[in-house]
């Protein structure tokens, strides 16, 4: 537990009393770093909350700015508690009115407002570009047991740009090594086990893995049943 943490999220109101119990939950799990990664059962077991209840207060803490969090294949959701960021504002001094026959100051504004034209559009929040080579380098050092990538084609370079724009959490390389070592921990993917018929093994391919289909399910933890 972090004391740090769990005394900055004690302060913060305009929060339900389920949100403020799976806050107070996860700050009792944080390093003082405000990370942490107890499973939604977990906390449902501490709060005595149901946990489509905990999902739904993680969700809105999330939105509120106070939690962000990073699904981890195969592992519980790691999560970073930044109470600062919704920190309740200070009480504002009160100051006694001045005399009705007082003066007022006006500061008139230096500049017109800037307003933009219906022709101009609005700027758009880039998205990061999807290092496909990385990707694909990380395939080959992760997964030596498999068929390795030698040539980037343009049909690979579309889906694995596909599989990076499914999610924000696949936007981070961070991501695909984790998909990778899922890959290496399931003997089937690996060809480890046995042929039907007599036939050799099946082993996963890069283009394989990418597909929408087996994509889903490899994340999904199908393949280590």
């Amino acid at each position: 537990m972090s004391t740090i943490i769990m005394s900055l999220c004690w302060p913060l109101q305009g929060m339900s009393g389920p949100q403020k119990a799976v806050l107070i939950s996860l700050a009792d799990n944080a390093n003082d770093e405000g990370v942490c990664w107890p499973s939604v059962a977990r906390i449902a077991e501490r709060t005595c909350l149901g946990e489509r209840t905990v999902q739904s207060a993680i969700k809105w803490l999330g939105t509120s700015g106070i939690l962000s969090f990073r699904e981890r294949m195969g592992r519980s959701t790691m999560y970073t508690i930044t109470p600062a960021a919704d920190a309740p504002p200070l009480p504002q001094e009160k100051h006694t009115p001045p005399a009705a026959a007082a003066p007022r100051t006006v500061i008139e504004p230096s500049s017109e407002p800037s307003t933009l034209s219906g022709d101009e559009p609005a700027q758009k929040i880039a998205k990061p570009k999807c290092p496909s080579q990385a990707i694909v380098d990380l395939f080959n050092k992760t997964l030596p047991g498999l068929p390795q990538v030698a040539m980037l084609t343009k049909d690979r370079v579309t889906k694995i740009s596909a599989r990076w724009n499914d999610s924000t959490v696949h936007q981070d390389l961070g991501f695909w090594a984790e998909f990778f070592e899922l890959v290496g921990s399931s003997p089937f993917l690996m060809g480890e086990g046995e042929g039907r018929d007599g036939n050799k093994p099946f082993r996963a391919t890069f283009d394989w893995l990418i597909k929408p289909s087996n994509f889903v399910k490899v994340v999904e933890g199908n393949y280590h049943a």
